[in-house]
């Protein structure tokens, strides 16, 4: 059982940050050069809407296997030596998912919520500003991704 929890949340992790790659290193550059303001915002509606989707139940998976799998190590770390004490990784790892987490509710509650309306009401300048605070949320979130898998695997 242990080891379906650790694939379906790293399975989890690769659909997010495999998403976030492509939107931002490959999709919204090209979107950018092939297609001017209005159609773009509404192919963004449509590829944010099921992007944040997948994310969505992404995210609900990695909060599920994550708290199994940090609780079932600690468990099995405390059986083992006594001591509770679990690898500062994985400490970061929760503290840093955790964060990402509160970030993409916010792009999705806020961010992407206030970008449909704007489009939806044809005000492009001000869907602009907002499909770049987006761009910079998902930007960070992908760099806290980064350092999220480093410190699993490198901080002992």
């Amino acid at each position: 059982m242990y080891e379906l929890v650790k694939l379906l949340h790293l399975a989890a992790a690769i659909v997010w940050m495999g998403g976030m790659t492509f939107m931002l290193f490959a999709l919204r550059p090209a979107a950018a050069l092939a297609l001017e303001g209005q159609p773009r915002a509404r192919l963004m509606v449509e590829v944010w809407r099921r992007f944040f989707g997948a994310v969505a139940v992404s995210v609900l998976l990695l909060f599920l296997t994550g708290m199994n799998l940090y609780t079932t190590g600690f468990r099995a770390v405390k059986a083992a030596t006594g001591s509770g004490s679990v690898p500062l990784g994985w400490n970061l790892m929760l503290g840093l998912g955790l964060l990402m987490f509160a970030i993409f509710g916010h792009i999705f509650f806020a961010g992407f919520a206030k970008f449909k309306r704007r489009v939806a009401a044809g005000e492009w300048a001000e869907a602009a500003q907002s499909a770049a605070m987006i761009q910079k949320l998902v930007m960070l979130n992908f760099a806290l991704g980064w350092l999220a898998i480093a410190a699993v695997r490198l901080v002992r």
